[in-house]
């Protein structure tokens, strides 16, 4: 909460895509109007505004939201789809789409990483191409899905989880003016 509560206002809409346990959709609402979606309903907390999706097409019309928000959920799309729910996230946003994603910077960060992709994939019997991508490669993803970056920058190792302490980062985009909807 600490990296996304500078970006909201107290008037903003909020999108939280791939909602999980649903803890950050709660706090958020507690002071903006906040809404999550996510391919299972694994919500531990309860809040008023949860649907689930598809996990590319958001069902909501264009520019809905103030701030959309993908928190560690694109190393779970499938490669070749990465692209479709960014244009889908950026279609929904008005002004900021806020990222939080693993980053390996070493051979460790990628073992590990690409173990737990491995243990997601079978948990859901898939076998299609999961990507942990660099932070410079997460900016050239959004950059070729019309989003602007606008920050970009490392997290400490346990910022999240100390049982897994791996490189992440968190980046501010907004969609690129004139971008298609």
């Amino acid at each position: 909460m600490s990296l996304i509560e500078p970006h909201l206002l107290p008037t903003d809409s909020v999108l939280d895509v791939g909602c999980g346990s649903g803890y950050v959709t709660h706090a958020i609402g507690t002071s903006c109007e906040a809404w999550g979606i996510d391919v299972v309903d694994s919500r531990r907390t309860e809040f008023q505004n949860f649907h689930l999706f598809d996990g590319l097409t958001i069902d909501f019309p264009d520019q809905r939201f103030d701030v959309v928000i993908l928190a560690f959920v694109l190393h779970h799309v499938p490669n070749e789809l990465k692209p479709r729910l960014l244009g889908e996230a950026r279609r929904v946003c008005r002004r900021k789409l806020l990222v939080l994603e693993d980053t390996p910077r070493n051979a460790v960060d990628r073992y590990f990483n690409r173990r737990h992709g491995e243990k997601f994939r079978r948990s859901i019997g898939s076998t299609a191409d999961f990507g942990f991508y660099s932070r410079n490669e997460w900016e050239g993803v959004f950059n070729a899905a019309e989003l602007d970056v606008v920050e970009s920058r490392p997290l400490g190792r346990f910022c999240r989880d100390p049982l897994q302490p791996y490189a992440r980062s968190f980046f501010v985009t907004q969609p690129r003016v004139g971008a298609r909807a």
